[in-house]
């Protein structure tokens, strides 16, 4: 019984931990890396913005 209670504790505490991993590194990362596309394909041939 002790054995399946510490299984328990051990699947919430990943749980918690992966929660917390995706809300600080995994979708900061993408909101980063989406923000770089937009700014690629924001620029023109000159290197300028389009529609400044």
């Amino acid at each position: 019984m002790v054995v399946e209670a510490m299984d328990g504790t051990v699947i919430i505490t990943a749980i918690l931990i992966g929660a917390g991993l995706l809300a600080y590194v995994v979708i900061p990362g993408l909101i980063l890396m989406w923000d770089r596309v937009l700014d690629a394909v924001g620029t023109n041939e000159e290197g300028g913005k389009k529609g400044v």
